[in-house]
């Protein structure tokens, strides 16, 4: 029998000329879905620079001419046409700012990180220990929380719980195990059982 023949055969029954171009129209997809995410998050970003130029310009002009008014209806109100005063006052005004902005420096960093770490709770990107991803709701985490080792539990007469190593281990067995199932369960859809 001629190599070539063999080499169809095998493929024809494992079923790798459909997989091959079951994942080349995965690829093609994926190629069209970065192309298109990529197309909309540019856009998205021009428009959203444009604006923001725009809206800080406009904001800078705005600001400019209220100070320039204030300065010289302060100059003309209160000094008699003496500007240097008016511009006096609101230039000491916008120190007073700048001081009082810096001393609660410290104070807006704390509250910041304090709303970012509130938002991320609950969330994918909120921090977790491997006992609290193995156990979310039960007392080996909150034993391994608490420290509570194997010595420790047959003093207290507490169920045993896992140490860090034998955690992180459990974690990798659940991994595999799913892996293994979701590559069978992807094999039975491309041949179709």
């Amino acid at each position: 029998m001629n190599k070539q023949k063999i080499i169809e055969q095998i493929k024809s029954y494992f079923g790798i000329n459909a997989l091959t171009k079951e994942v080349q129209i995965y690829i093609d997809l994926k190629r069209e879905i970065v192309k298109t995410s990529v197309v909309d998050g540019s856009a998205k970003a021009i428009h959203g620079a444009i604006k923001g130029i725009g809206f800080l310009f406009l904001g800078l002009c705005i600001f400019l001419f209220l100070n320039l008014m204030l300065g010289f209806g302060i100059s003309e109100w209160f000094f008699r046409g003496k500007y240097w005063t008016g511009f006096s006052i609101l230039t000491g005004f916008y120190v007073l700012l700048a001081i009082i902005f810096a001393a609660l420096q410290s104070m807006i960093k704390r509250k910041v990180e304090d709303g970012i770490e509130k938002g991320i709770k609950g969330t994918p990107l909120e921090l977790k220990t491997i006992p609290q991803i193995l156990y979310p709701n039960s007392e080996t985490r909150k034993n391994i929380e608490k420290g509570i080792m194997k010595e420790d539990v047959r003093h207290e007469k507490v169920s045993p719980s896992l140490t860090e190593e034998e955690a992180k281990k459990a974690l990798i067995e659940q991994v595999n195990e799913e892996t293994e199932m979701l590559n069978e369960q992807i094999k039975k859809d491309i041949k179709g059982e």
